[in-house]
């Protein structure tokens, strides 16, 4: 496959992460009225136990699409890249652990992650489309973070594919919270009580 084949694919997965993240947020706000929460309870029921293993879906994907444009593609990736990769990447690790364990607590850490690799994300995109505002300081000459190796759409680049994976997990994290118990319980639960 082409690099360009496979940008087109990693966009419109991105199209389509970011259409599940407004249908996911849109569905739980809705379901604060009284008229939505029966929307909510049975779109959101139907993911429960799902949440952290698509969480981890995600994570991956980004991974694997990032090693893919670095490695085999041969994109060098900027400085403001490798920290979106620092951010995504133990996600991956953590998010399948915590799937596999049923570790629901596992939310506020996988949360901070996303929450920092959004907003990097999110200032990448913002000095590609306005590269005068970035000022040359934090970023390599021979990879800049302005350039846009990719851009489907005239809009999507590598930063938007990653904000919106980003912004997919937070919102799967958010529905685990509605789909898990209050008090999850602990991973010491079989211990007998102390006196």
């Amino acid at each position: 496959m082409t690099l360009e084949t496979l940008s087109l694919f990693f966009a419109l997965l991105a199209i389509a992460a970011t259409a599940a993240t407004i249908g996911i947020v849109g569905i739980g706000l809705a379901g604060t009225t009284r008229v939505g929460a029966p929307l909510r309870h049975t779109v959101f029921s139907a993911f429960q136990g799902l949440e952290l293993w698509l969480a981890f879906a995600v994570a991956a994907t980004a991974t694997l699409a990032s090693l893919y444009l670095s490695e085999v593609a041969h994109l060098i990736p900027c400085t403001l890249c490798w920290y979106q990769r620092i951010a995504m990447y133990p996600l991956a690790v953590i998010l399948l652990i915590a799937a596999i364990r049923a570790d629901h607590r596992i939310r506020i850490y996988a949360a901070t992650l996303a929450t920092i690799g959004a907003g990097i994300s999110l200032y990448h995109r913002f000095i590609q489309a306005f590269p005068d505002l970035e000022g040359g300081t934090s970023c390599d000459p021979n990879a800049p973070c302005t350039a846009a190796y990719v851009e489907i759409f005239e809009f999507i680049t590598i930063p938007t594919m990653a904000l919106s994976g980003f912004l997919f997990i937070l919102a799967l994290l958010w529905l685990d919270r509605f789909n898990t118990p209050a008090d999850p319980p602990s991973l010491t639960a079989n211990e007998p009580e102390k006196p």
